[in-house]
């Protein structure tokens, strides 16, 4: 089955969170990499070592989280790097809709901002500028399942 944008739809779901309460609407999908906009640097010693166990893995098993209206990466930086670094040129994502109230953004201590809000994600992510590393810190109050991709699918 082929989405809208002429990708691989693979699971479209409602997840719910029975401790919190709420349910958010996302879609597994497996992109093109070129597609997606990092909002975030990343941490080189950090993408060294995930670059070497996905490659010792053969597979990425927990898919990155995409706003699926301006493919703004919310969670998944380093992994969206190690897989550019293997050579890969679709990704897996979790697409949703980063107004949903199931998710929260918030800032990890010692960011070098104090506050920060989704539309300042969004606008950062489709700039050509990004935060320094782990300045955000998204909040899913939903599980959303690992779902493992082998490499060879995404060279």
């Amino acid at each position: 089955m082929l989405s809208p944008q002429g990708q691989e739809s693979v699971l479209q779901g409602i997840m719910y969170s029975e401790d919190e309460g709420v349910w958010m609407r996302s879609r597994f999908e497996i992109l093109e990499i070129e597609v997606l906009h990092s909002h975030e640097e990343i941490k080189p010693d950090i993408l060294d070592c995930l670059a070497d166990q996905i490659a010792k893995d053969g597979a990425l098993f927990k898919p990155i989280v995409v706003d699926e209206k301006t493919y703004v990466i919310l969670d998944g930086h380093h992994r969206f790097e190690a897989l550019k670094r293997l050579g890969c040129r679709r990704i897996p994502v979790y697409l949703v809709d980063y107004k949903d109230d199931a998710i929260e953004v918030v800032t990890w201590p010692g960011a070098v901002v104090n506050e920060i809000s989704k539309d300042e994600i969004i606008a950062m992510g489709l700039s050509d500028n990004v935060y320094p590393p782990k300045t955000s810190r998204h909040i899913i109050r939903v599980t959303l399942e690992d779902s493992p991709v082998d490499l060879s699918k995404l060279r």
